[in-house]
Formats: structure tokens, C-alpha cells, sequence
């Protein structure tokens, strides 16, 4: 292995060699680890290290972590880092060979592999919360993340064929052998996603919880912060921050005019909704918020949360699971923090123009868990996940992590219920998502 400061002198030398030969000049410089792109005549090194490849029949596998074997990317994404785990110790510098089927020229990238840094909101720290660490498996991993040019080159000749990436590992002391390889295959779809993307960013702070709703400590609330990501730009603005009180889940209506968000309200009521028409510059004021508790048949004494609300694509009605039991339990992992799925509910509808919440016939027995309703595009019917009711305790014993067998045992199925204006209908199992001995949900 050499030394970081030989490293340097290693691929600079590469890099003048290519230069003198007029095939490409170095395009980025990584905390001082030259590397170089060329996306055409391979540079006689290069020629060498790829025979040299060929030649060795009995090259350890480079397992490459990400992206996945098959991933189809949107045509307007930034560049993704691409990981991998390459079992040869000797091996510390990569070649990255990118085929294209037809006439474009192979791209070729030499890297050192060096992870991007990761640096973790001093903010999200706190004593009740483990401190994120990464597990040696990630450290271990090596990385490289196209440049702009060169991602751009890649999309645009995997639109009708898979571009097939291939990683060679060498030990820099001698790139005449090689010592390792692993490919995958990515494409590029020709439907763009359109419009940026609204979302929660939320830090990860598990507490030391249970049976509570609370997967963030209460003086943490000011760091979540609403982005719109352009998925074209490396960053997404906050439009939305230093909230007084917690929000949730959100959904919007087809046509993007209107917004609907789960919040806490006043008194505790954690059942507070806010619609709202969406424009360059929205406020939350105290007419655009319902409470789902408003609902006639709440039950004495129980308190809605209106779980999993959804606005119809034309912005009129709002569904929503009412008079739920939720089986919750915070964990202090990071990989996962906090089970959470409902054991009773029904499906209610708000209707905007009346203001009336009435139950969906056919989805909202008492005898079942209904929730997780999500409009089809056209709303004439929703799918959402069913199973037979029952309480969210059954076991004396608290689970310890995710899958814990002490967690409440459930499993749903996806069920089909017209809308019918609110009249509803029969429900009919999804075959392929019932009765499959599995859980289905999220049908969205």
C-alpha cells in the first residue's frame, strides 16, 4: 500500500502522462487525490489496466452496495454515490470502466475511492439520544460520485439500453495485475418526475420512549424543517420551519391547489388538521384547521389522531382513521426507531363544502382495522389496508427492537371499496396484496 502523500504523486503522475498525451485533462480534485475522466480513446495506461483485467480469469467479486443492479433513474437527478465493498486487501485505487450499447465510446474514471464527508447537526445530539454511528460495514465501503459531465454523459446513452458500470480494484504498486471486479447495470427513464418534491425533514433522535406517539423529543421540534427539493439540485430550501407546534403526514390534491397537514392543536388535541390553498406564500390561519375529534361518534373519552389522512385528487373530500388504537413503541436505533401501526379505526370522510364527517360504508366495521386509505387517481374508489381488530397491548411484556416477537402481531390486507360520493361500497380483497401471509399496506 502506499502513503496518502505517494497517492497524490501516484495519480498526478497519471494524470501529467494523460495530459502530455493530449487525451484528457484532469477534471476534479478530491482533498488532494487527482483522479481523471475520459470519455474516448482510453489512455495507454488504461488500455493496459482493462487487458490486464481481462486477462485474469480469477478476479475477487467487488460488491457493489449501490445504486442497485437494475435502478432506473429519473432523467433530470443529480449524480448518485455509488458504493461498493471490495474484498482484496491490496486493492486501493479503482478503475471505473461505464459501458454504453452502440457507438459512444466507453467513460473511464480512476478513484481512490475516498467516502464523501458526513457531518451530523450538532443540534440532533442531545444526552437522552444515542450519538449516529456509522457501523464498520459503511465505514469500510469505497465510494465514487460522477462528476456533473460525466453523469450527464451516462444518462443520456442509457435511455433505450442499460449502461453497464464496471469496477476494477488494483493495488497501486503494481496496476499490471488486477485483483478484483463487480458490475451493475442502470438506465435511464425517459419520463421526467416534473415537479420538485415536499417533505419532513426530521432529525434522528430516538428517545427513550414507550407507548407514546413521540419519535422526536419535544425540544428538538424547531430543527425539523419542510424542504421542496428540485431533484436537479444538490440541496432543497426550507420553506417551512420554526413551527409552534408539531406537524405530521401531508398530502396534496392532484391539480397541487390543495394542501392538507396533521398538527397538534391546542389542548392537547392531536387530532388538528389544516387545508389550505396552495400559493407563492401560504398561512396557516385558524379557519383552515378541522379537528378530526369533531367527529359525532367518537367514542366517550377517546381522542382522534385522524391517522393517515389523504385529500381526493379534486382538493373536495379528505379520508382519514378515526377512532383508532395504535400499537407504538420507540426504540433507540437509528436503523429503526419506532414501530408504529393501528389496531382498530375506521375510514371517515370530511367533505370541504359541508363540513360533514361521516363514516365510508363498507370501510369502517368495527369488527376490523381500516386505515391507510389512498385515493385512486380518478377518485371514484380508494384502496386501503383492513385486518381484524384487536387490542394494541396483547402481551404483558414490551418488545426491545423492531420484529421483536413481543411486538402486537397483525397482518393486513388491501382492500377495493368504491367511493360512490361518500356512499361507499363493498369491499373486495386485492388479490396478489391479501390474504398472501404477509402485511400489505402503503397501497400508494
Amino acid at each position: 500500500m502506499i502513503s496518502l502523500f505517494s497517492r497524490y504523486l501516484f495519480f498526478a503522475a497519471i494524470a501529467c502522462a494523460i495530459s502530455a498525451q493530449g487525451l484528457a485533462e484532469p477534471n476534479f480534485v478530491i482533498d488532494g487525490e487527482v483522479g481523471f475522466v475520459t470519455n474516448g480513446s482510453a489512455p495507454d495506461l488504461i488500455t493496459a489496466m482493462i487487458s490486464a483485467a481481462d486477462q485474469n480469469g480469477n478476479l475477487t467479486p467487488v460488491n457493489i452496495d449501490y445504486p442497485f443492479n437494475g435502478s432506473v433513474f429519473p432523467p433530470e437527478i443529480v449524480a448518485p454515490t455509488f458504493l461498493w465493498h471490495d474484498r482484496q486487501a491490496e486493492a486501493d485505487v479503482w478503475l471505473i470502466k461505464v459501458d454504453f450499447k452502440g457507438s459512444e465510446p466507453p467513460l473511464y474514471v480512476l478513484t481512490a475511492g475516498k467516502q464523501p464527508e458526513q457531518n451530523i447537526d450538532p443540534r440532533a445530539v442531545s444526552p437522552m439520544n444515542e450519538h449516529y454511528r456509522r457501523s464498520d460495514y459503511d465505514l469500510a465501503a469505497k465510494a465514487w460520485t460522477p462528476d456533473h459531465d460525466s453523469w450527464e454523459t451516462i444518462k443520456k446513452h442509457s435511455v433505450d439500453h442499460p449502461a453497464t458500470i464496471t469496477v476494477y480494484g488494483f493495488d497501486s504498486d503494481d496496476l499490471s495485475v488486477a485483483l478484483s471486479s463487480g458490475e451493475m447495470k442502470l438506465r435511464t427513464s425517459p419520463d421526467p418526475v416534473g415537479a420538485p418534491i415536499f417533505y419532513r425533514d426530521v432529525p434522528l433522535m430516538p428517545p427513550e420512549t414507550a407507548k407514546v406517539i413521540q419519535p422526536l423529543a419535544e425540544d428538538a421540534l424547531d430543527i425539523i424543517a419542510w424542504r421542496l427539493r428540485d431533484i436537479s439540485k444538490e440541496t432543497a430550501p426550507a420553506v417551512l420551519q420554526d413551527m409552534p407546534t408539531c406537524a405530521n403526514c401531508h398530502s396534496f390534491s392532484s391539480d397541487g391547489a390543495v394542501l392538507g397537514m396533521d398538527m397538534d392543536g391546542p389542548s392537547g388535541d392531536k387530532g388538528a388538521y389544516g387545508l389550505v390553498s396552495v400559493e407563492q406564500n401560504i398561512v396557516i390561519e385558524n379557519n383552515d384547521i378541522i379537528t378530526w375529534n369533531s367527529y359525532k361518534d367518537t367514542p366517550k373519552d377517546h381522542m382522534n389522531f385522524g391517522l393517515f389522512s389523504q385529500v381526493s385528487p379534486d382538493g373536495r373530500y379528505v379520508i382519514s382513521t378515526l377512532n383508532e388504537s395504535v400499537y407504538v413503541v420507540n426504540y433507540k436505533d437509528f436503523g429503526f426507531g419506532q414501530a408504529f401501526y393501528p389496531t382498530r379505526g375506521i375510514l371517515v370522510v370530511y367533505d370541504r363544502e359541508t363540513g360533514e364527517m361521516n363514516p365510508l360504508p363498507g370501510g369502517s366495521s368495527t369488527n376490523y382495522v381500516q386505515t391507510n386509505a389512498t385515493w385512486s387517481p380518478d377518485g371514484d374508489y380508494l384502496i386501503f389496508s383492513r385486518a381484524p381488530a384487536k387490542d394494541r397491548f396483547d402481551r404483558k411484556e414490551q418488545s426491545r427492537f423492531s420484529g421483536d416477537e413481543r411486538e402486537t402481531q397483525i397482518q393486513y390486507d388491501l382492500y377495493r371499496i368504491p367511493f360512490n360520493n361518500g356512499k361507499g361500497g363493498t369491499a373486495v380483497p386485492i388479490k396478489g396484496a391479501s390474504k398472501n401471509g404477509m402485511s400489505n399496506s402503503f397501497p400508494k
